[in-house]
């Protein structure tokens, strides 16, 4: 089970569970569920995992009015949403999941109560 996510300037959330690898694939379908929530046209601010830089798919991101920026590469600490998996991951510590079907109900949880970071603090 693999999770993406995005966090807004204003502290919005949004996670997508998926059974697959990332890919570029993955990818596109994350982007087209957040133009689906939070609108047709995005900046969007990606760290520099293989299939974000994909070249089709920052070709088919511009041609869907996306405009990714990344962060510089290996700084974990400049993304807010690493606050997220840091949570995830304390929240998860001395557990033991049994099932698949354990682990997304944790996640499901888990996911509605995380603090989200506070975007300004990293960018101001």
């Amino acid at each position: 089970m693999n999770l993406l996510g995005a966090v807004t300037d204003d502290g919005d959330r949004f996670m997508c569970l998926t059974p697959d690898r990332f890919t570029a694939a993955v990818s596109q379908h994350f982007f087209r569920a957040l133009q689906h929530e939070f609108g047709k046209k995005l900046v969007i601010v990606l760290d520099n995992a293989p299939y974000f830089i994909a070249t089709d798919l920052k070709k088919q991101a511009a041609a869907d009015c996306l405009l990714l920026e990344y962060f510089p590469p290996h700084s974990p600490e400049l993304n807010p949403l690493e606050q997220c998996w840091n949570q995830l991951r304390e929240g998860r510590a001395n557990q033991l999941f049994l099932t698949v079907t354990d682990i997304v109900q944790y996640l499901r949880t888990a996911l509605t109560a995380l603090e989200p970071p506070r975007i300004y603090d990293f960018i101001c």
